[in-house]
């Protein structure tokens, strides 16, 4: 196996190593051409416009991405109320409604672009928090935090009046 050596002997006046002291290591090409073409490195407007569709794209499925996530844990924390249960279930209400009330923030980076049209990217968006919610108030059913059986309502029922009245003769 072979070693890099430098000899140190064979130095310029100065004592110090020139370029010409110190060998190249092997498959290295020292007249490599660093020139950049500039037809390369330019892109046309339709790909750049291409490309932000894409990312607009990318950004308004985002909330898909992380639906199965969310399901996952929800399932995984249970169906007891306990701390755990409770921020999960917490968060995963939470979060779609925060990102709902900012989608206008979310996409501000892609509104000065021309030619990007933006409606059905955050309807897309929209829609994916809007299931993302409505997996959490599943949670929540299946908690018992929602109040779905008639059970729940007794204390609004009317009392009904009494038509007779019993007792013990004395």
């Amino acid at each position: 196996m072979g070693r890099w050596r430098i000899d140190l002997s064979r130095s310029n006046n100065q004592g110090t190593l020139t370029k010409v002291d110190v060998p190249a290591p092997n498959s290295l090409d020292l007249n490599f051409n660093l020139e950049v073409d500039e037809a390369s490195m330019t892109m046309s407007t339709e790909m750049q416009l291409a490309a932000k569709q894409r990312q607009v794209s990318a950004l308004s499925y985002s909330p898909g991405k992380s639906l199965f996530t969310t399901a996952f844990m929800l399932w995984m924390s249970g169906n007891s109320i306990q701390i755990f249960s409770i921020m999960m279930t917490g968060m995963a209400l939470i979060n779609p409604l925060k990102a709902i009330a900012s989608v206008n923030q979310t996409f501000k980076p892609f509104e000065k672009e021309e030619g990007i049209n933006l409606y059905i990217p955050k309807l897309i968006f929209i829609s994916l928090q809007i299931l993302s919610l409505g997996v959490a108030v599943y949670k929540c059913s299946t908690m018992g935090l929602l109040p779905l059986t008639s059970s729940d309502w007794v204390s609004y029922l009317p009392v009904k009046p009494y038509l007779e009245h019993a007792g013990i003769p004395l």
